[in-house]
């Protein structure tokens, strides 16, 4: 009897909580159906208001950051979409539609940068990487850490069974395989969860941002402008690397001091920035 009523408790606890969390994915996914449709009618400031709101209740996902990055393109504010747009390639890399989009807007930014030059013709874009920093970006920022997670898990189980094999066979060449087969996992498996872990510190990395107002000057000193800050301007959507950062009395950030390359280097305020 007692433990019938024990049963009864448990399911009746069940039932309140899946009638609690069952409407809360239905109304998430009525939202996101809803951004979608407006969307699709070239609604674009509702459609990313209601993304929003799903992003808030269900958090961020790939195709969500994607569709999101669309609506502030189709609304002419390029620092969001930027942002939507890396913050997704991060999440997943080989988004081929993504990249695609991410490529055209830099253009189109890249344009926007030389506009603003009134006749010099001075770099617009990041500094090229070193080949070390080519071989870091294709770990930890082309490849998701996930597959590489994947993949030092996969040689994990090799190297538990190659040292399986050494010590239960009495085979001198399984012996061998399962000695230097076991090895060589083993070694592959540090590298591929070194590698995840590279992945993952690129995902939370605030080294970067992004440019949110329509047009900054960069500064030589925090508040100061003077002619050679008037000359380095950055339009909205551009990306640049934080080189260091001024905070106020009570530890919140004022001022960025930013670099896009050798002819662009000064502070901009944090309110016109956004970290990735």
């Amino acid at each position: 009897m007692r433990n019938s009523r024990i049963m009864k408790y448990i399911v009746a606890s069940l039932l309140i909580a899946l009638t609690t969390l069952i409407p809360a994915g239905a109304s998430a996914q009525t939202t996101l159906a809803d951004a979608d449709s407006a969307y699709m009618a070239k609604e674009y400031g509702k459609a990313i208001e209601l993304y929003g709101i799903v992003a808030e209740t269900e958090g961020v996902s790939v195709p969500l950051l994607f569709n999101m990055g669309n609506a502030y393109y189709q609304e002419g504010d390029y620092g969001k979409a930027m942002l939507c747009y890396l913050r997704a390639k991060r999440i997943d890399p080989s988004q081929k539609e993504l990249n695609a989009n991410l490529r055209y807007l830099r253009s189109r930014i890249e344009d926007s940068n030389k506009a603003e030059q009134k006749g010099k013709r001075l770099k617009v874009t990041l500094d090229e990487p070193s080949f070390f920093q080519n071989i870091h970006t294709a770990i930890a920022v082309e490849t998701a850490s996930n597959l590489w997670a994947v993949w030092g898990a996969v040689c994990f189980i090799l190297f538990i069974g190659g040292a399986a094999l050494y010590i239960f066979t009495r085979s001198v060449i399984a012996r061998k395989i399962g000695f230097f087969g076991g090895i060589i996992t083993l070694i592959c498996s540090v590298v591929f969860v070194a590698f995840a872990i590279s992945g993952a510190r690129a995902i939370s990395s605030k080294e970067n941002g992004v440019i949110t107002a329509f047009k900054v000057s960069l500064l030589t000193e925090p508040g100061k402008e003077n002619e050679s800050g008037k000359d380095g301007v950055l339009t909205k959507g551009t990306e640049v690397r934080i080189v260091s950062e001024e905070t106020d009395a009570e530890g919140n950030v004022t001022w960025y001091k930013v670099r896009l390359n050798s002819d662009y280097i000064g502070w901009v305020a944090a309110d016109d920035l956004e970290l990735l």
